[in-house]
């Protein structure tokens, strides 16, 4: 076989491989999404819970991060940071929150360092029980229970690597094709 018959059929290849690459790793590089909240947007819970939950397609980065837990009013019950648990960023709510309407404002830095926004609400039908520690209003410090669970953060961010592992692949053929190409050119001189 000539080389001018080997280069298009390389070619064909390469791009055919390029394509079968690239296809599987269009949903590695897909941005993060919101799979679930605790509370649910629009529910309609006893008391209000000691923590609010935004479930991710992915893990979430800790920096950058922010959850709002608002009342009708306008006051921010949250406390602390955002915590951050494999695909679940937590939120604790100050103890003494009342009974009432809330949005959830959120902020969360996406897996692939793209910031992420949006709200949903919820109504408490009862204030902070008794299990949640001492009455505290917005302004005043609280110290949260200690958590039984250290914070773990998982980097998985694999769009680098699925693009260097690529990169390498194409290399590969391209080297192997010369040495090829040179081999079937020696034996036809």
């Amino acid at each position: 076989m000539t080389l001018h018959k080997l280069v298009p059929r390389a070619f064909v290849a390469i791009m055919a491989l390029t394509l079968m690459l690239f296809g599987s790793a269009t949903a590695a590089l897909a941005h993060d999404s919101v799979t679930g909240t605790s509370p649910s947007d629009g529910a309609t819970v006893q008391s209000m819970p000691e923590k609010i939950e935004i479930s991710m397609s992915n893990t979430p980065a800790v920096v950058g991060s922010e959850v709002q837990v608002l009342d009708a009013s306008g006051t921010n019950w949250a406390t602390g940071g955002v915590d951050v648990l494999d695909k679940v960023a937590t939120q604790h709510v100050s103890p003494g929150a009342p009974a009432g309407d809330y949005t959830v404002k959120w902020r969360l830095v996406s897996a692939d360092s793209h910031p992420l926004e949006g709200e949903f609400g919820f109504t408490a039908t009862a204030a902070a029980t008794a299990g949640q520690g001492a009455v505290a209003g917005p302004g005043v410090s609280v110290s949260p229970e200690p958590q039984s669970t250290p914070e773990v953060v998982q980097d998985s961010n694999t769009a680098p690597w699925a693009i260097v592992g690529l990169v390498v692949v194409l290399l590969g053929i391209v080297v192997a094709m010369v040495v090829l190409a040179r081999r079937r050119l020696a034996k036809e001189d």
